[in-house]
């Protein structure tokens, strides 16, 4: 592998907003708002399931003083943070163990860490255009980490600390050997790395992974209308000025190449969209539904697969949707208002009674997961997961394959599918499926993905797909086509 920078790039990128142009700009005292980033950091640690995303919107909110600019310097300097958090813990205490300086606390040595590997972006900013002038010499990221430390700890760091930091992290990147070495290099747990390298995955893989994972995910689009089709929605965002392009897999998924929020657009509105990561597309395609099947969406969550299902359809086939959250339900529910599908129909479904009476042509467990690929998206799931909880989340995913594969008809498709990278929810979970149930064969996903055009290196016998953000671009999502003998 080649040293001398890589993750120093990477780690700038991570701050990046998706047009790959640095949007931090703030008139705030430098120092306040990196106290701003302390504080909330702290919080995204203490909080086991309160997504950072809606802890970070409660606390701007919170904040009235804190204007767009403000609240947009502070997400983006937390959730680069969180995409380095071990990488920059690892930085910041070796170089406070080197120089025999206190250590601050967790979360403003992870800020330190981050702030000073993603600090050289800022200088292609105006200084007045990025922090407020009065703060003088602090404009420098550096300073204001500087003057925040000597505030929190009462001591002074050297004046060449960032250079001297930053110096550190080509050393991260050369040859990692040891599991804890791929860690920090990648900026993922230890215990994913192993998972990864147990699985098969080669150390040089796992290393563009980490790279990918640390990206920020593009805002992804789901054509869901019946009568509009994606060209017609391309042209429409044309001639409203905004950047938008098809995506290279999903025929349904447009990019959308700017920050936007779309809930208030009429195209959502109408449901002639639906934001959906292109992996998560590529589900229903796998599943490959005739027109006239029944179908049981068993996970079916807030039913963005299932809102997919009747789509492919054509609105002529009947799905039951149900899932163990009845909270979920609800949010199906309200979505199903915009959509006006017929053939969508809500249960709540007892697996082992609901096999005794109902044969379905196809069933979709999108079964709950550790959320692993999705961590573009939301970097803290993967400092809030553990090996425990996987165990846990294992289980649950076999009780599901237990409850409802007798669902399926004889001759009927099962497809299993998680958002995780992890073979012990994928691969592992589906072979160990397999050998308790030989009523149930895989089925070649090729000829489903070719119905609709989609082009993927599958072999004629592939029936397992692990979709990779460094090599599809999408989340990363894990889909198994069984067939019923």
């Amino acid at each position: 592998m080649l040293c001398g920078g890589f993750l120093l790039k990477e780690l700038s990128r991570s701050s990046r907003c998706e047009s790959n142009k640095i949007t931090v700009s703030c008139a705030m005292n430098p120092v306040s708002l990196l106290g701003h980033c302390t504080e909330l950091l702290g919080q995204i640690e203490r909080s086991r399931a309160t997504p950072a995303d809606v802890l970070t919107s409660s606390y701007t909110r919170a904040r009235k003083y804190l204007g767009a600019k403000e609240r947009r310097a502070l997400s983006e300097i937390v959730f680069a943070t969180l995409r380095t958090k071990n990488a920059a813990e690892h930085l910041a205490r070796t170089y406070f163990d080197e120089n025999n300086l206190p250590q601050p606390s967790q979360a403003l040595a992870a800020l330190m860490g981050a702030i000073a590997a993603i600090a050289p972006a800022w200088a292609s900013f105006n200084p007045h255009e990025v922090l407020d002038p009065a703060a003088g010499s602090s404009t420098d990221p550096d300073q204001a980490l500087a003057a925040l430390y000597t505030r929190t700890l009462g001591t002074e760091l050297p004046t060449d600390w960032g250079d001297a930091l930053r110096r550190m992290l080509p050393k991260l990147e050369c040859s990692p050997s040891s599991s804890a070495q791929l860690a920090i290099a990648t900026c993922l747990p230890e215990w994913i790395v192993e998972s990864l390298r147990t699985g098969g995955m080669p150390k040089s893989e796992i290393l563009a992974l980490g790279r990918a994972l640390m990206r920020p995910a593009p805002l992804v689009l789901r054509s869901a209308s019946l009568t509009q089709t994606r060209e017609d929605l391309l042209e429409h965002f044309a001639r409203e000025g905004i950047a938008a392009r098809p995506t290279s897999l999903s025929p349904s998924g447009i990019v959308i190449e700017q920050r936007m929020y779309l809930l208030d657009h009429p195209l959502y509105r109408t449901g002639a969209i639906e934001v959906q990561d292109e992996g998560s597309q590529l589900v229903a395609f796998a599943l490959a539904p005739e027109e006239d099947w029944d179908i049981l969406d068993a996970c079916a969550g807030a039913g963005g697969k299932t809102l997919h299902l009747a789509q492919l359809q054509r609105d002529r086939g009947r799905i039951i949707a149900t899932d163990a959250d009845r909270r979920r339900l609800e949010q199906l529910a309200r979505r199903l208002k915009r959509h006006r599908f017929r053939s969508i129909h809500l249960a709540k479904l007892d697996g082992h009674r609901s096999a005794q009476r109902a044969h379905f042509d196809a069933v979709l467990l999108d079964v709950p997961c550790t959320g692993s690929g999705t961590v573009r998206r939301a970097p803290e799931i993967k400092w809030r997961i553990h090996t425990r909880q996987l165990e846990r989340i294992v289980a649950t995913q076999e009780r599901i394959l237990e409850q409802y594969h007798a669902c399926v008809r004889s001759g009927g498709v099962l497809v299993y599918a998680t958002c995780s990278l992890l073979p012990e929810e994928n691969q592992r979970v589906v072979e160990r499926f397999l050998a308790r149930h030989t009523e149930f064969e895989p089925d070649p996903l090729a000829p489903a993905f070719e119905r609709y055009g989609i082009a993927l290196p599958l072999s004629p016998d592939e029936w397992q797909l692990q979709l990779l953000p460094h090599r599809h671009g999408t989340d990363g999502f894990f889909v198994a086509r069984l067939r019923r003998r």
